[in-house]
């Protein structure tokens, strides 16, 4: 009776380690040695929301494979794809690939501001690695007036002492982001000048 404790003790016990090392998903698994390269062609300091980036990535010791498909017996432990992420890995990748070149595309929500394209290699299975690299780039916001995704920011130019009112018309962003003549603020005329917007 005693010995068949044990045994119960020892299935419970091997059940639980077993059941506990599956999760390999909240852990890193890293591939020997591998290294990642990523680069882009565009001007990376002028990126506008929507905006495709390429990039070109170059790895060492790592076998590029779609997640999908089954690496062949020799590549099984360094078998891999890329997840490209926006700012943090902590959301959702923009783009699981195995190409070596590829097209991110900005979101269409992303803020004006330096932000960054992670590229972090995944093992075949999608357990994350620690090899990742990235791409900073900034991103502008240009548009017009009343245009959700624009902010538009006045650094210089007086607002006149005219009456309350409402804000008159022709005051649209021209090209270039400055002011269009004629927006003045209420009917008294007392508004922002012609040409003095950022």
């Amino acid at each position: 009776m005693h010995i068949n404790s044990l045994k119960t003790a020892g299935i419970v016990t091997l059940s639980y380690l077993i059941g506990t090392s599956c999760n390999i998903h909240d852990n890193t698994i890293n591939i020997p040695d591998a290294k990642v390269n990523v680069t882009t062609d565009i001007d990376a300091t002028n990126v506008a929301p929507g905006q495709q980036i390429p990039v070109m990535m170059t790895v060492d010791k790592i076998f590029l494979i779609d997640p999908a498909e089954t690496p062949p017996a020799e590549h099984v432990a360094d078998a891999g794809h890329v997840q490209v992420y926006m700012d943090t890995t902590a959301t959702e990748p923009l783009l699981i690939t195995a190409q070596a070149t590829f097209n991110v595309t900005v979101p269409a929500q992303t803020k004006a501001g330096g932000h960054k394209l992670i590229c972090r290699v995944h093992h075949h299975d999608g357990t994350p690695t620690t090899t990742q690299m990235e791409i900073s780039i900034t991103v502008k916001v240009t548009g017009t007036v009343g245009d959700a995704s624009v902010t538009v920011e006045i650094d210089s130019g007086a607002v006149g002492s005219g009456g309350s009112g409402t804000v008159g018309s022709g005051g649209a962003t021209g090209t270039g982001g400055s002011a269009g003549a004629g927006g003045g603020l209420g009917a008294a005329g007392g508004g922002v000048g012609g040409g003095g917007g950022s």
